[in-house]
């Protein structure tokens, strides 16, 4: 005796595979594109860590901290920046009623993911240094 009844189908159709496709495609094409501004965004976090700690025991002038920092980025694969545009996003500043100065980074970086669409990564970042000259 033969079974005629409608056996139930699993799996995926054609058209479910090429939708999942090409959505797992876009998110890895989109993490390829942000993984590197992060990347960068973390070793520049941790240069400008690493020199605020070491330059709050000996007040270095701005000079003397951005020369820090791109030996840092040198160490870190960070190539950005030259050493002059860098020195004109650093700030140095003093502290408001404080001899402490306040060391801030801003920038700001576009990194296209494709046509006219493009990731756009707004850097604020600011330590808190000994007294020492500001410029």
């Amino acid at each position: 005796m033969m079974h005629t009844g409608h056996k139930q189908q699993r799996g995926v159709s054609l058209s479910g595979l090429i939708f999942w496709c090409v959505l797992l495609g876009a998110l890895a094409m989109l993490g390829m594109r942000l993984f590197p501004l992060y990347n960068e965004k973390m070793k520049v976090d941790f240069a400008l860590e690493k020199v605020a700690k070491d330059a709050s025991s000996s007040g270095q002038s701005k000079y003397e901290l951005v020369k820090a920092i791109m030996k840092q980025f040198e160490v870190s694969d960070v190539d950005r920046w030259s050493t002059v545009d860098f020195t004109k996003l650093l700030h140095v500043e003093k502290k408001k009623n404080s001899d402490a100065r306040i060391m801030s980074l801003d920038y700001e970086i576009r990194n296209p993911i494709c046509c006219n669409l493009d990731i756009i990564l707004n850097y604020h970042n600011a330590h808190e240094l000994s007294a020492g000259p500001v410029e």
